[in-house]
């Protein structure tokens, strides 16, 4: 080791060393001159002002800011559908199979009907044509056979067409028996080929009518085929036990696009942490990777994805995360829970140490000053891993050396000593009130024409089914309704005098079926005039459903309300949910918080509530919302309502929601006066038993207004200067 004889005067040493460390003994506000060239003057002495070579924990760490979430699937739809309902809601349990999401099948199941309607009236008519022409057919063939009969008998009875004449000159003369023989002949092959052709033709056409008949019908059952698996693609069903994670907000009628996630499903007994993406290989670098958990360590596993799946989602504008699976996974773990992902890249225990800002460096390599004797003496020294403000010293210094070396302080005298406790942040939002289910009440009646006279309810007012929800006139067509009870005492005298003509004929098939076709006729007749009577008499509508309504049209006096208009949308009571902005995605799925509100005569009032839709976090692009549905308890919905429902709209509108969130039991706290931070790293000023002061970096889980909370490098008990 090599000795320098001249020495300086402490006070311009460390004014040329002093480096920024904050804490005890450091400022971080001047830059190191390493390697600077020092003029020895003048000895020093131990009374001037050194730092002790610590054995510390040096940290290499990146603590991640997480939530325990659930294994979630997303669902949507394989075909295209009109939206319908829900068959579940946020937060609501489901089991596998259970359809969430139903498609409005009305004009499908219309469809269906009648195409099936239709192939069953196709094959009714190709069977009765089928029977028409088999017997037809039988005819011809019964009269060919006579004919080939007769043919055949008289070709074997042939009479010659001459014969010898009487008076024995042996000249040939016609044969009289011929002529009579031919007539017979004639009339039998003309019988027997004229029927046969008939009989051939109807079969030729029979064979072409079948061929076009079967490729028709073919293709008719293909279409219902097609509707029928269209229908059943009309639904979202789970595939798993679990709860409504989150849902796409739907009207009736609206659209629900084929394979775009619109509900998602969560299984809460499979609990997962997820955090901003960490990369593959830092993972597998990483001397030690673990959760912390309510204060507690846990065990993970992680769950890496390929650079492909990395490259396409964030090509598809997904925000990518890292999930880890927790490992024995306790209670104490619960979903919506705040975690810290902690990667370790680089811990070093009980490594001599000393501020970085002490070493200097020049041809010789790296130096410091230690004092010995009384004397600053120059000392060679091999460094190692550095934090960016202490350095591991490998080589050249053993624990309680003292390095010439000062930065001032910037704390006081007062300490405090570090204990557990609990660490939250505090929510607070202005909310509205919301209903997950609603329905339409539309006016149904078909023939005439409403006219609106008065509204009978308010919004937001609860109903019952049943209740008159407004009053209105309809103005009859009589002129329809005359046509059909003329046309309905036509059909009746047509069928009588059917039945009074053919009534020998009472058990063929044909009288049969115009009977049955007359008196469908004269049901469906009579099935209209009974709707457009009873149409003509609708005073009042009233409500489909109970429930509290939401929406109202705004009809005047003698204003026209067409068949299919909405008149109002009446709200399920059993669906509400207060709904608050969440941009930060602050709030997370299971998450308690408070639902305050104001009543009519302005006193405030609470009642619990719960988050049922995860954060970003949880879910893929498409289900992500800057909201959160918070579910009141159902033992205070009806006290929510009530106010919401006391009043003008805004009433809606006076709810705020209050929550302690990323709450953790039991963890040991820092306050923020105690702590500094450089690059990133947190550090405090230890007191010890002896009452020496030494600086200690600590990993950070994170902090709120008034305290850093530790995940590991300090203890409970140890004592900590405040600046």
């Amino acid at each position: 080791m090599m000795k320098r004889t001249k020495l300086v005067r402490l006070a311009a040493l460390l004014g040329s060393l002093s480096l920024g460390l904050a804490g005890c003994v450091g400022d971080p506000s001047v830059e190191s001159t390493q390697g600077a060239k020092i003029e020895l003057i003048d000895p020093v002495t131990e009374e001037e002002r050194y730092e002790i070579a610590e054995k510390r924990t040096l940290y290499d760490v990146n603590a991640y800011v997480a939530t325990v979430v659930p294994y979630v699937e997303e669902y949507s739809a394989e075909a295209s559908f009109a939206f319908g309902s829900y068959g579940a809601f946020p937060g609501e349990k489901v089991k596998k199979g259970t359809e969430v999401i139903a498609a409005d099948t009305k004009s499908i199941d219309e469809q269906i009907k009648n195409k099936q309607e239709y192939i069953k009236q196709m094959e009714e008519d190709y069977q009765k044509y089928v029977e028409k022409q088999q017997k037809a057919i039988a005819e011809y063939r019964e009269k060919e056979a006579a004919g080939k009969w007769g043919v055949d008998k008289y070709e074997a009875a042939r009479e010659p067409e001459t014969i010898p004449a009487e008076d024995g000159s042996g000249t040939m003369v016609p044969n009289p028996k011929y002529e009579e023989w031919k007539v017979w002949f004639l009339k039998f092959d003309g019988d027997y080929r004229i029927n046969k052709h008939a009989a051939d033709i109807l079969e030729l056409e029979m064979a072409q009518k079948k061929e076009l008949y079967e490729l028709d019908l073919k293709h008719q059952k293909y279409e219902l085929q097609s509707m029928q698996k269209n229908r059943g693609k009309a639904t979202i069903k789970s595939k798993i036990d679990g709860e409504l994670v989150a849902v796409r907000s739907f009207n009736p009628g609206d659209n629900v696009r084929a394979e775009v996630p619109v509900v998602a499903i969560g299984d809460l007994s499979r609990k997962l942490i997820k955090c901003e993406y960490i990369n593959n290989r830092v993972i597998r670098n990483a001397q030690d990777v673990y959760a912390m958990v309510n204060g507690k360590r846990y065990e993970v596993e992680y769950q890496a994805i390929s650079s492909d799946e990395y490259a396409t989602l964030t090509a598809s504008g997904e925000k990518v995360y890292s999930t880890f699976k927790i490992v024995d996974a306790d209670d104490n773990v619960k979903i919506g829970g705040y975690a810290v992902i902690t990667v370790v890249l680089k811990r070093l225990e009980d490594v001599v140490t000393i501020p970085k800002a002490a070493v200097s460096r020049d041809d010789s390599g790296n130096y410091v000053y230690v004092m010995k004797d009384g004397e600053a003496t120059y000392v060679n020294v091999q460094i190692g891993y550095s934090d960016g403000v202490y350095v591991e010293i490998t080589h050249g210094l053993e624990a309680g050396d003292a390095i010439v070396y000062s930065s001032g302080s910037r704390f006081g005298d007062s300490t405090v000593t570090l204990t557990k406790g609990e660490f939250h942040s505090d929510f607070s939002e202005r909310a509205q009130l919301e209903y997950g289910a609603s329905t339409y009440l539309t006016n149904d009646v078909e023939n005439g024409t409403m006219y609106f006279k008065e509204m009978k309810v308010e919004k937001f007012q609860h109903v019952e089914k049943g209740d008159v929800i407004a009053t209105v006139r309809v103005e009859a067509d009589n002129l329809a309704l005359k046509r059909n009870e003329t046309k309905l005492t036509r059909l009746q005298t047509r069928l009588d005098d059917y039945k009074r003509i053919n009534s020998e004929n009472a058990n063929e098939e044909y009288y049969k079926e115009a009977v049955q076709n007359y008196e469908d006729q004269i049901k469906d007749t009579q099935e209209a005039i009974a709707k457009q009577k009873s149409d003509f008499n609708v005073k009042v509508i009233r409500a489909n459903v109970s429930g509290t309504i939401v929406e109202l049209k705004d009809y005047k006096a003698e204003d026209v309300v067409q068949k299919g208009d909405r008149i109002a949308r009446i709200a399920d009571e059993n669906t509400c949910y207060v709904i608050v902005e969440d941009q930060n995605q602050l709030l997370q799925y299971g998450n308690e918080v408070s639902v305050a509100y104001f009543d009519e005569q302005r006193q405030e009032h609470s009642v619990s509530g719960t988050v049922v839709t995860l954060s970003k976090m949880g879910v893929g692009q498409t289900l992500q919302s800057e909201t959160a549905i918070v579910r009141v308890d159902k033992d205070h919905i009806r006290e929510v309502l009530t106010v919401a429902l006391a009043g003008e709209w805004w009433n809606r509108y006076r709810f705020t929601i209050n929550a302690k969130l990323r709450n953790i039991d039991s963890v040991l706290l820092v306050p923020k006066q105690a702590v500094y931070e450089v690059g990133g790293k947190t550090y405090v000023c230890i007191k010890d038993k002896d009452g020496k002061f030494k600086e200690q970096s600590f990993v950070a889980g994170g902090s709120n207004d008034a305290y850093y909370w530790v995940v590991e490098g300090l203890t409970e008990g140890m004592e900590v200067c405040l600046r």
